[in-house]
């Protein structure tokens, strides 16, 4: 599990130092399934690695200081501890809406990339 974790935790800097390179690899909850459907086909042993794997994927992500997310939260709180009073409710308030907006656009991305990328899409496509 240490070696999982390490490897996301890299997986991610790598994302973010490398983004033009890397950013083709990431994918959304469509390939997450199709992925493991593929895998389920397979035999269960590497089923439990990877639900372990979109496990600590989601702990890492969650974790981020994004808006909506935890690392978000405590972002916030940081923030107002740093202040040693309350952030002002439009900043808290205009930070969420766009994490939403961000979250949700990028799921969309996602899920039409990875959807576009299906094998049934692929050859509904090609007639």
């Amino acid at each position: 599990m240490v070696v999982l974790t390490r490897r996301t935790a890299e997986g991610f800097g790598t994302l973010l130092t490398h983004f033009g390179e890397t950013a083709g690899q990431v994918s959304g909850p469509v390939k997450i399934v199709e992925m493991g459907a593929s895998l389920a086909r397979q035999g269960g042993a590497s089923l439990f690695v990877y639900t372990a794997l979109i496990s600590i994927n989601l702990a890492v992500l969650n974790a981020l200081p994004l808006p909506l997310l935890d690392g978000g939260q405590f972002a916030l709180l940081l923030l107002e501890g740093l202040r040693g009073r309350p952030l002002p409710d439009r900043f808290q308030m205009a930070f969420m809406q766009s994490g939403f907006v961000f979250l949700v656009g990028l799921s969309l991305i996602l899920i039409v990339k990875d959807t576009s990328q299906l094998p049934a899409i692929q050859q509904w496509l090609a007639r």
